[in-house]
Formats: structure tokens, C-alpha cells, sequence
């Protein structure tokens, strides 16, 4: 969990001076395909066979160019439904809508 929301943020910031708010197909930054190569590497990872969905979306999500900061719940919603799908009290995280105040 924690490699795949690194790695997301590492791909949202191209460069240090900038933030990716918009989609577009931005150069990664080093830092980016280095997160992103070690989130790659959990494919192969014997531990990680269970999660291999999870890290396959993780990858795509992390990987499109239609994903921007803004979408960083959104990225982090999927990624608990599909790691903790049975865990109900999670459902506050699931459920970005439920984040504001009322």
C-alpha cells in the first residue's frame, strides 16, 4: 500500500518545482520511475503473489495519463477496495464522498 501511494505521488510531481493537477502525458521524474520500478518489481515478488491484482492496478493507475493529484483519493479508494474488500470499518476510505464534514 504504502509503494503504490508513493509511487503515485511521486508521478503526480514531474519535476520539484511542479505539481501534475491536469492529465497530460508529463515527463516522469526520476524519483517517479524509480518508485515505479520498484512497485514493477512486487509482480515478481513471491510475497506478493496474493496482491497481484492489486499491485496491477496500482501500476495502471500510477501509470495513466488521465490520473492527476486530484485524483489521489480516487487512487487510494481503489486501492483499498481492493486490498481490504472485506474490512467494513474501511468503508470511510472507500468513500471519498464521505470525507467532508456535514
Amino acid at each position: 500500500m504504502a509503494k503504490s501511494l508513493a509511487a503515485f505521488l511521486a508521478a503526480q510531481m514531474p519535476s520539484d518545482a511542479s505539481l501534475r493537477l491536469v492529465a497530460d502525458a508529463a515527463s516522469p521524474s526520476q524519483q517517479a520511475r524509480q518508485t515505479l520500478s520498484q512497485l514493477e518489481s512486487l509482480r515478481t515478488n513471491k510475497h506478493y503473489a496474493p496482491l497481484r491484482h492489486s499491485v496491477d492496478l496500482a501500476i495502471d493507475m500510477v501509470t495513466s495519463p488521465q490520473m492527476t493529484l486530484r485524483d489521489a483519493s480516487l487512487f487510494l479508494s481503489r486501492l483499498v477496495t481492493a486490498v481490504f474488500a472485506d474490512i467494513r470499518y474501511l468503508e470511510i476510505i472507500r468513500r471519498p464522498s464521505l470525507w467532508t464534514a456535514a
